[in-house]
């Protein structure tokens, strides 16, 4: 298991005599990209979930609308070419 650091550690890491220092190296191990990657799918999965319900929780009124008129208007026509 990899070593805990402590917040004091780590700032230190990053800061020096100088100042803040420009050059820092981030180690990502493979458990840590994994997790990144199914942290990412997860909230791309997520989204697609959350559209598509809402897509059919909430109908949209104007399609309603428009498909009701379309079925008026297809009905007038039909007796109008009788």
């Amino acid at each position: 298991m990899a070593e805990k650091r402590s917040i004091k550690d780590l700032i230190d890491g990053l800061v020096d005599k100088d100042g803040i220092k420009t050059e820092v190296t981030v180690t990502l191990t493979n458990q840590t990209l994994t997790k990144i990657v199914l942290a990412l799918l997860a909230s791309g999965a997520t989204i697609v979930v959350v559209a598509h319900l809402t897509k059919n929780l909430f109908p949209n009124h104007q399609m309603a609308a428009l498909q009701v008129d379309t079925k008026n208007i297809k009905e007038t026509l039909k007796t109008q070419l009788k």
